[in-house]
């Protein structure tokens, strides 16, 4: 089974399969000042010689998404036959969400996501989560890290220990020496850095056991979604 790794930001998709190289596409659509008959979605600004004639149309306000019409037009276009071709029967998704979602949007997006495109299995996960995935992989010594989250929208800082998110701070300082260094890391690619944990996870042993299959949610809905994910 294909995994198809999604982080779905404010500005950008970085979006791939696991096994493959991650594309960075504008996240939202365009139209024409002038003439509003035409819209181009995603990638497709690329065609425009003249992009400052165009206002943006986002599906995310003030960090959260709500503008469904256009996250469907645009995933519509990723999923389909001039991106990456998704066959949804045989294809997994991670997704990443902003921490502190709403519930009725975490709701919407398992219902596009199992009933309309009907993905075999899903993960939803916050991209600080992926980063610190990516993280540990790096450095299997270490114990802890800090994400510092900074998008289009917000900055969120986390911390996590051995891969799992802590709700208070507190407990780091716990388990952290006061004599440990305290190290900062960039990494090169700060844009993708999510997403390439995310194709890390994908290739996790424990990654069968995170996710939700669409058999699992058609018989428990909303709940089992509640249950796995750590949002």
């Amino acid at each position: 089974m294909a995994t198809l790794v999604l982080d779905n930001g404010a500005y950008t998709a970085k979006i791939g399969y696991s096994l493959e190289k991650v594309r960075v596409i504008p996240n939202c659509q365009f139209r024409s000042k002038n003439s509003r008959l035409k819209t181009f979605t995603a990638n497709q600004l690329d065609e425009i010689k003249d992009p400052s004639g165009l206002f943006y149309i986002l599906p995310f306000q003030k960090g959260y998404l709500v503008n469904w019409d256009v996250q469907r037009k645009v995933w519509d276009h990723l999923f389909g036959k001039e991106m990456f071709k998704v066959d949804f029967a045989d294809t997994s998704i991670i997704i990443t969400e902003p921490y502190f979602n709403f519930t009725s949007i975490q709701e919407s997006m398992n219902e596009i996501l199992f009933e309309e495109y009907q993905f075999q299995s899903a993960l939803r996960i916050n991209g600080g989560s992926l980063s610190a995935h990516h993280c540990f992989h790096s450095k299997p010594s270490e114990l802890c890290c800090l994400v510092v989250d900074s998008g289009f929208s917000f900055t969120h800082i986390a911390p996590y220990c051995r891969s799992k998110k802590l709700n208070h701070e507190a407990e780091l300082r716990s388990l952290v020496p006061a004599h440990l260094p305290v190290s900062v890391l960039l990494p090169p690619n700060p844009v993708c850095y999510a997403w390439e944990g995310g194709k890390l996870l994908a290739h996790s042993p424990d990654f069968d056991e995170m996710v939700v299959t669409r058999e699992e949610y058609e018989e428990n809905g909303h709940c089992v979604c509640e249950d796995k994910f750590d949002i």
